[in-house]
C-alpha cells in the first residue's frame, strides 16, 4: 500500500526528532501542522505537505511546533540539591580544572539556567564549570539565549533566587549575564552520532523527559550515547517516568531519594574498605539545601505539578524525623483537598490547628471544607473562628 502524505510527514519526524509519535499524540501533530498552514496562509494539507518535502526550514518549524518545551526553573528540586552535593564533593578532592555539565533538552533554558545558579550557590567559581544546553528547537534555543522569562517560569513557592538573579522589567525577569557566561546553547539532536559534542566527557548529565517521547530502539540509542558522555563517576538525572528506559544497561540507581539519579554499576561495586572518607565516590545521600530552598518547598512544588502522592509522601516522611509540625500538616490538607478527599483533608487541618490555635490559613480552609460539604453549623463556627483571629493579629500587629 503506498504511504499517504501524512504517513511519509510522521516518518520525516520519526527520523528527525526519534519520537513515538503515540506519546505526543496523532491530534497534537494534525494540531501542529494546522497551526503552521495558518501562519503561512496555506488552505489545503497537500500543498503544506509538499512544502515540507522540499523545505527543510519548514520541516525545522513543524519540529518546533511539535517539540514539548514545558519546563521552569529548579524543576522537582531534588536533583539540583544532589548536584550541589556532588559538586561540593567535586571541590573538595579537586577532580580537576572544569566541572562540565549537559543538560539535554535544555528546552527554553530555564534548567540549565537553574544548573549554574545552583553551583554558584554551592560556592563553585563560576570559572570552574562549563554547561552544555543542547535542544532540537530553533525556537526554545532563542528563548534560552535571550534570557527573559514569564511567571510560568517561576513556580516554586520561596523564589528566592528569582530577586538574586533576574532584573524585573517590563518585558519580563531578564538573568543575570554572569549565569549566562557558562552556559553554552547549541542546536543539535542527541541522536545524531557525528556530533562534535559528542566527543566531550561530563561529570554531570541531566535528560530529563526526552526518553518517555521516544520509540525503544532511540531509547537504547540515547542510552548508549549517555553512557559514553558520562565521565566513570559521574551522575546522569533523569524524569520521573524514566528510569525504566535504563533498566538493562550498565546504569543503576544512585542513593539519593526523588532525585532520579543514575550511575555506573561500577561506581558502586566498589567495597567500602577500597573508601576512604576523603576520595568517597558518592557524597551522603541527605544534601545541604540551598538558602531558598527548605524540605516544605520541594513538597509544594510536587504539590503545584500534580504529584499529590509524592507530596503526601515527603510530607510523612519530614513529620517523622523533625515531629509534628503546623505547615507540614496544613500542607497534607491543602494536597487532600486537590485530591477531592475533603473529610481527610479536614483531619489534617485539625491537627494543624490542634498545634497553632491560630493560624487562621488553616482555620479559613477548614471553614470553605465544610461549607463544601453542606456542613453549615461547622463552617458557621470556623468562620467566626477566622474572623476573630485575624481581628486579634490585627489589633497585634501580625499576621498568620
Amino acid at each position: 500500500m503506498t504511504k499517504s502524505s501524512h504517513n511519509i510527514l510522521e516518518d520525516k519526524l520519526r527520523r528527525a526528532m526519534g519520537i513515538d509519535l503515540q506519546t505526543v499524540g496523532h491530534n497534537s501533530l494534525r494540531n501542529a501542522i494546522a497551526r503552521r498552514m495558518r501562519v503561512l496562509g496555506i488552505k489545503e494539507r497537500r500543498q503544506y505537505y509538499e512544502l515540507t518535502d522540499r523545505s527543510a526550514a519548514e520541516l525545522n518549524e513543524l519540529i518546533d511546533e511539535v517539540a514539548v518545551n514545558e519546563t521552569w526553573f529548579f524543576r522537582d528540586n531534588t536533583p539540583f540539591l544532589v548536584l550541589q552535593r556532588y559538586a561540593r564533593n567535586w571541590l573538595k578532592r579537586g577532580r580537576g580544572s572544569c566541572l562540565r555539565i549537559l543538560s539535554v533538552p535544555c528546552a527554553s533554558g530555564e534548567e540549565p539556567y537553574s544548573i549554574a545558579i545552583a553551583l554558584l550557590e554551592a560556592g563553585v567559581n563560576g570559572l570552574l564549570f562549563k554547561i552544555d544546553a543542547i535542544d532540537i528547537s530553533y525556537r526554545a534555543l532563542r528563548l534560552a539565549r535571550r534570557g527573559i522569562y514569564g511567571r510560568n517560569s517561576f513556580r516554586g513557592r520561596n523564589n528566592f533566587f528569582q530577586r538574586k538573579y533576574f532584573q524585573k522589567t517590563k518585558a519580563g525577569y531578564v538573568i543575570a549575564k554572569h549565569i549566562r557566561h557558562p552556559v553554552n546553547f547549541v542546536r543539535a539532536n542527541i541522536l545524531d552520532t557525528n556530533l562534535p559534542i559528542l566527543n566531550n566527557r561530563y561529570d554531570i548529565i541531566f535528560c530529563r523527559n526526552l526518553l518517555i517521547y521516544l520509540d525503544k530502539d532511540n531509547q537504547k540509542l540515547v542510552v548508549s550515547i549517555l553512557d559514553k558522555l558520562l565521565v566513570p563517576e559521574g551522575l546522569i538525572f533523569t524524569g520521573h517516568a524514566e528510569p525504566g528506559a535504563f533498566a538493562d544497561s550498565v546504569f543503576i540507581p544512585a542513593p539519593y531519594p526523588k532525585a532520579f539519579a543514575l550511575t555506573r554499576r561500577s561506581a558502586t561495586d566498589c567495597k567500602p574498605d577500597q573508601l576512604s572518607c576523603d576520595r568517597q565516590v558518592f557524597p551522603p545521600p541527605l544534601p545541604v539545601q540551598p538558602l531558598w530552598f527548605t524540605e516544605l518547598d520541594a513538597v509544594r512544588d510536587l504539590a503545584d505539578t500534580g504529584q499529590h502522592e509524592e507530596a503526601m509522601e515527603c510530607c510523612e516522611q519530614y513529620i517523622r524525623r523533625h515531629g509534628p509540625d503546623k505547615e507540614a500538616y496544613f500542607l497534607m490538607g491543602m494536597i487532600l483537598a486537590d485530591m477531592d478527599e475533603p473529610r481527610l483533608a479536614i483531619r489534617m487541618l485539625k491537627k494543624a490547628v490542634y498545634l497553632d490555635p491560630d493560624l487562621v490559613k488553616a482555620i479559613d480552609m477548614l471553614a470553605l471544607l465544610y461549607k463544601g460539604l453542606g456542613d453549615d453549623n461547622n463552617y458557621r463556627v470556623f468562620k467566626q473562628r477566622a474572623q476573630r483571629v485575624t481581628a486579634r493579629n490585627q489589633s497585634a500587629g501580625k499576621g498568620k
